[in-house]
């Protein structure tokens, strides 16, 4: 497990950076559109338009997010000693200045998928009711400039702090049981609980590594701690030194991490003092999972260990497979964990929340335009802020299109969801952003964004604006 965790966290040296995701949410492009039948996933106080609704399987809302700050430019050039043939940045050929100069502060990767397994809802004009199964995972890789500074060293004289390394990997399996009720004529709140079964946990934090450097010798002591809840994981020490030597192999076992989480919100109507006028505010994901069977291993933090350095690879990649190995081996060899004191134990793990405040305005002169204000702020590990002004077109009463412009810790970005609503289903396809460069091999070669989801679901009866009140 071990080889596996360090082989990820050093995808910069080659494209597997490339190929490994925040937690993906449900499309934020179709928070202002009414016959969105996922909108109760961002805000509970949100009812599909129909009264009654089923999820279609595993594609009623598919959705994938990747983000990365990096690219295979980053991290692949063409020779000057070998024309025609391409290169690693850990090649002699390869200037450190060119190679660091274009690295960002960190090299951050999150890859995430959002997938409902099943839906059913129903209700009337002033109250409806969901329930919902799905899966979430979440993977994130993060990587200062400065480790990337010190594999370019070679054997120069120096000293390195390389701080804040973290990889972290979360899925886990939801069921949620959502309410959203009419109070009077102006006001609508929702009120959400979840019950969550967690399948596997990964952190890897390395706080700070300390390298001292000589020509010599090079030395470093590392801070850092692995917690993993993997159900039926069985993991090993080096017998000789007690280190840390990986998983040798699974017992099966039933996963015994469970938690629990709310989604509180609240619409109001200001029809009567402003016609056209909605304010809404949510906030999702207010919860834990309590992971069964965590284990930790740490590093002394009083350790000098003596490392060899990063050399001697094969930097043209005609043995990629061999190149990780030895990275990972490199690797094993600076950062040295132990087994700690917390042995299967149980941990609880705060879900990352989701806060979202939105304003909504139908122009008086055509109701079926409006435009929105979106704000959105997700906590974690890897916090999330932005800003998404959109404009939504509904020509008709069974298909809406809502294009929208971002501002976000990503980046700026354009969205747009396409969203079909007739009597008997609903399609909708969205994308949050979309930002991409990409060779041959449908590889970003350079920072890269995209958020994509699409779903199929049933949707029957009458609006529920058009029946009357019970």
């Amino acid at each position: 497990m071990k080889k596996h965790i360090i082989k990820k966290s050093l995808l910069t040296a080659s494209m597997m950076l490339l190929t490994v995701v925040a937690s993906a949410q449900s499309a934020s492009s179709g928070y202002f559109l009414e016959g969105f039948n996922q909108r109760y996933q961002l805000n509970p106080a949100f009812a599909p338009d129909r009264p009654v609704f089923l999820a279609v399987p595993a594609i009623s809302n598919l959705q994938v997010e990747v983000n990365s700050t990096v690219g295979l430019a980053n991290f692949l050039y063409e020779s000057t000693s070998k024309p025609g043939m391409l290169t690693t940045f850990m090649s002699p050929d390869i200037d450190a200045k060119t190679f660091l100069d274009a690295m960002p502060d960190a090299a951050q990767f999150t890859v995430g998928l959002n997938m409902d397994l099943f839906a059913i809802g129903a209700g009337g004009k002033r109250g409806f009711t969901t329930f919902n199964v799905k899966m979430k995972n979440s993977e994130r890789v993060s990587l200062p400039k400065e480790l990337f500074r010190f594999m370019k060293a070679s054997f120069a004289s120096d000293n390195y702090l390389i701080e804040n390394i973290n990889i972290n990997a979360t899925t886990y399996l939801e069921a949620s049981l959502t309410h959203s009720h009419k109070i009077g004529d102006n006001l609508t709140v929702g009120l959400g609980l979840k019950f969550l079964e967690g399948a596997e946990y990964l952190d890897v934090t390395i706080n700070e590594i300390d390298v001292q450097l000589s020509e010599e010798e090079w030395l470093a002591r590392s801070n850092g701690t692995i917690k993993a809840s993997v159900p039926g994981a069985q993991y090993k020490l080096d017998p000789e030194t007690q280190t840390f030597d990986g998983m040798e192999g699974f017992k099966f076992s039933m996963p015994g991490s469970h938690g629990f989480a709310v989604d509180l919100g609240a619409e109001y109507d200001f029809k009567g003092l402003v016609d056209g006028l909605k304010v809404s505010a949510a906030i999702t994901d207010l919860g834990f999972i309590g992971w069964a069977n965590m284990n930790t291993f740490a590093t002394n933090n009083n350790e000098y260990v003596r490392f060899g350095g990063f050399n001697n690879y094969d930097v043209n990649g005609d043995n990629s497979d061999e190149t990780m190995d030895q990275i990972s081996d490199d690797f094993n060899d600076m950062v040295k964990l132990y087994q700690s004191g917390t042995t299967n134990q149980k941990e609880r793990v705060a879900l990352e929340s989701t806060l979202r405040l939105g304003a909504e305005y139908n122009l008086p002169f055509a109701k079926w335009i409006s435009v929105g204000e979106l704000l959105t702020y997700r906590t974690g590990a890897y916090p999330y802020g932005g800003s998404r002004t959109s404009l939504t077109l509904s020509p008709c009463g069974w298909i809406d299109l809502s294009g929208n412009y971002a501002i976000t810790s990503y980046g700026s970005t354009m969205g747009l969801l396409l969203n079909f609503h007739p009597t008997g289903f609903n399609f909708f396809v969205a994308v949050d952003r979309l930002k991409a460069e990409l060779n041959p091999q449908f590889i970003p070669l350079h920072d890269c964004g995209v958020n994509f989801s699409l779903g199929l679901n049933l949707a029957i009866g009458r609006k529920r604006d058009k029946i009357k009140d019970e």
